[in-house]
């Protein structure tokens, strides 16, 4: 049988599937699938699946820029992302992050009142043309390793704080300045979540290479698509389909072709895979997979 590669489908973590059902059709293959367990967190998906080339740990907010704008040379960058901030006893829990539908003047509004601030510590706070921040430091700049945005939803800060003096003043700084920001009031007024908060994370510089087996990709995400395309040219005979903002299982099912090597990657660490030539073991009928 022909090797055509392998479907990645990248999902959330499987408990945003919790009550839904497998179709008969599909469970006839899952009884015979091969499951693996992988480190969780949805920024450990994606570095499964792409390797940079660099010295630092994960520097996506330099690819993105890149990608974004063209500019990111040599400097170190990180980004900086929105987002909600509810207050407790002891601290702040992250309830929402990244997408708030800024507008222009939204995001243009919020560089004005918080430039003032990264400058005054030698670093430049700028938004890229999609609405995303960004920020600037001059080369050789020590960055803290910061949680990635997608793993932090949920999480208190209390313990995802950096150390660094330098870092949690400017964290402070930027809640200080968009709490009462007329933006957010306006935001409230309108019954839509404020932004009052900044999330810092992916610093490093733009990464010397980038490397994937996939011949394409299929995503709306910033750093996948950012990554995809500073990558060497590709070589690679998989594909990927990013799935993990669907909700719906037979959503998912309707990208499984039973023909093909397939490799269900959830967020949560848990793999699923598939191989054609797996139908034939028909004395493999394990139990079936679940939510």
């Amino acid at each position: 049988m022909a090797d055509y590669g392998t479907c990645v489908i990248l999902l959330p973590e499987k408990r945003f599937f919790s009550g839904q059902q497998l179709s008969d059709g599909f469970i006839r293959y899952a009884r015979r699938f091969g499951l693996e367990t992988c480190e969780p967190a949805e920024s450990r998906q994606l570095q499964r699946h792409f390797s940079c080339q660099s010295g630092y740990s994960w520097p996506v907010a330099a690819l993105c820029r890149q990608h974004d704008s063209g500019d990111a040379g040599t400097y170190c960058w990180l980004r900086a992302d929105p987002n909600y901030l509810q207050a407790e006893i002891r601290g702040a829990r992250v309830m929402a992050c990244s997408d708030f539908g800024l507008g222009p003047d939204d995001v243009m509004a919020v560089v004005s009142a918080l430039q003032p601030a990264f400058a005054d510590y030698g670093f430049t706070f700028s938004a890229g043309n999609d609405g995303s921040f960004y920020i600037r430091c001059p080369e050789n700049t020590e960055l803290p390793d910061f949680l990635p945005v997608m793993d932090l939803l949920g999480c208190d800060l209390a313990g995802q704080l950096s150390a660094s003096r330098t870092w949690t003043a400017l964290f402070n700084e930027c809640q200080i300045s968009l709490h009462n920001h007329p933006l957010n009031v306006q935001r409230q007024r309108d019954r839509q979540l404020p932004v009052n908060g900044l999330w810092f994370w992916g610093g490093g510089v733009l990464p010397t290479s980038v490397a994937h087996s996939f011949k394409s990709v299929t995503s709306t995400d910033p750093v996948i698509r950012a990554l995809e395309n500073s990558s060497n040219p590709k070589r690679g005979r998989d594909v990927l389909v990013d799935l993990r903002h669907v909700r719906s299982w037979p959503e998912v099912e309707s990208h499984f072709d039973p023909l093909r090597n397939t490799l269900f990657d959830f967020a949560d660490g848990t793999r699923w895979c598939w191989r054609p030539s797996w139908r034939l073991r028909f004395w493999r009928r394990k139990s079936i997979p679940v939510f």
